[in-house]
């Protein structure tokens, strides 16, 4: 069973069920058949609030299915949970939910506990039923929020006292709030490093998941890129064409901390990341970023591979979405270092920190290729070029 139960006023029932019994045996004696007839059907009621307690909600699941939902700051949408009920009908009761504070209730009254929400919703199912309540919610900070506590309390329908259901599994629902995007007022140059006079976004490499249509068969195409259906159509070898990837990449490096602390912009670069990968995103270039906050894995520090896309957009933007000032740094020559010796750098290379000046030796090394762009400042479109 995944709830636990609690039940209350159970007690005051059982001596209830002694004091019915004590008198029906006493009406018996004293052949009271008219109280032995009341006194039976208050026994029988009280029977059946002891069945009911110890049978409600046995077959009563939530369906617990993994779903995110997205947001920005002050945008709504709600958490949809849905209940099926194969057991006794559950009737009155009162459903609890609470969840972090960086997304709110929307127009529904709640409490707030600390740092978390907490939402009563009335609630009823019957045997055999499937119920599904919507929680309308809006995003009010970045970051991840997830229901922490479920509860269904369920009153006894004949006498005092309830029975309270608590959901143990971890619960695969939550929501998450982007970064700030911010308007960009900037264009992102081709790389000066290549030959040729005019800034074309040309490209040899192709994105096998955008296929764009057809040309005839050539020798030396692969195999599996032979479009079969179109072959069988045309009577004719068919290849399938792909989206031309840009040569205007780009590479974020951040540095967030000095020392082995949090600077006090760090929301603020968290935006200005967010609102440059936004443009990338529609300006479909292919972008990766890497930030100086500790991460377990292959890679020490907070990275993205180079891609592009709607997928990709997404990854990024959940990673930014879950960083806090709370995540421990490494320092940020360190981050460079290994960039410099394990990736590729891009086309164009944007680097945010403060005290430039620290960082000469790997910035001049980087522009021997790649095109380096020193950010002043977190003003998105605000940037000094060095």
């Amino acid at each position: 069973m995944n709830w636990n139960r609690h039940g209350a006023g159970m007690k005051n029932t059982r001596m209830y069920i002694d004091v019915l019994v004590f008198s029906l045996i006493l009406c018996f004696l004293f052949k009271q058949y008219i109280l032995v007839t009341i006194i039976s059907f208050l026994l029988i009621v009280a029977l059946l609030q002891i069945i009911y307690y110890h049978r409600v909600g046995k077959r009563f699941e939530f369906v617990n299915e993994k779903k995110r939902i997205r947001l920005m700051k002050n945008t709504s949408s709600d958490f949809t949970l849905t209940f099926h009920n194969k057991g006794l009908p559950i009737w009155n009761a009162v459903l609890k939910i609470s969840f972090q504070t960086n997304i709110a209730p929307d127009g529904i009254g709640n409490t707030t506990i600390g740092e978390f929400h907490e939402v009563r919703i009335p609630f009823s199912i019957g045997y055999k039923k499937t119920v599904s309540l919507k929680v309308p919610i809006k995003g009010i900070s970045r970051g991840l929020a997830r229901i922490r506590q479920l509860e269904v309390l369920i009153p006894h329908p004949l006498t005092e006292g309830s029975i309270l259901l608590e959901y143990k599994p971890f619960i695969l629902i939550d929501a998450i709030v982007f970064p700030t995007i911010n308007e960009v007022k900037t264009n992102f140059p081709p790389s000066k490093l290549k030959q040729g006079d005019l800034p074309l976004n040309a490209s040899l490499f192709d994105d096998p998941f955008f296929p764009v249509g057809t040309r005839e068969y050539e020798p030396g195409d692969q195999f599996h890129h032979i479009h079969w259906k179109a072959s069988a159509k045309t009577g004719q070898l068919q290849t399938k064409v792909f989206t031309r990837v840009a040569n205007v990449s780009a590479l974020f490096v951040v540095n967030v901390g000095e020392r082995y602390s949090v600077l006090s912009d760090f929301e603020e670069k968290i935006e200005w990341l967010a609102s440059y990968i936004d443009a990338c995103y529609r300006e479909e270039i292919p972008f990766s970023f890497a930030i100086n906050i500790r991460a377990t894995g292959k890679v020490p520090f907070v990275h993205l591979p180079l891609g592009s896309g709607d997928s990709h957009r997404i990854q990024a933007m959940e990673l930014l979405s879950i960083l806090s000032i709370a995540n421990s740094i490494i320092p940020f020559d360190r981050l460079l270092a290994y960039i410099d010796i394990h990736e590729e750098l891009p086309v164009v290379t944007y680097v945010m920190t403060p005290h430039v000046d620290n960082f000469t030796l790997w910035l001049h090394r980087w522009e021997q290729s790649t095109n380096v762009i020193l950010m002043a400042s977190t003003k998105v479109g605000g940037i000094s070029n060095e």
